[in-house]
């Protein structure tokens, strides 16, 4: 018997627990991890298990939307919040 394991990982955590699920299935018999850009566009007749996985995010799963949002957050830049104002007053007692 042959598995393939599939997936998306933003952050790695998915990528660890496909890596866990193949060592796991990989004393029963053979198992290929793949992330899903490098992944066949159809499963051959060869595979009798196939384990797809995917990240949350936003609440969801991860879409065109949210992949460019991360990517732009790595890059440094395009939605960088401001640094936040001080929320408790300052203790410097003004000076007269």
């Amino acid at each position: 018997m042959r598995a393939l394991v599939m997936y998306e990982s933003m952050f790695g955590n998915t990528r660890d627990i496909a890596n866990a699920l193949a060592g796991g299935m990989s004393a029963h018999l053979e198992v290929e991890v793949v992330e899903v850009s490098a992944a066949p566009a159809t499963v051959g007749d060869d595979v009798d298990l196939l384990v797809v996985g995917g990240p949350t995010h936003a609440h969801g799963m991860s879409n065109p939307g949210s992949r460019a949002s991360r990517e732009s957050k790595d890059r440094g830049c395009c939605g960088a919040r401001p640094p936040r104002a001080p929320t408790r007053p300052c203790d410097r007692k003004a000076s007269g």
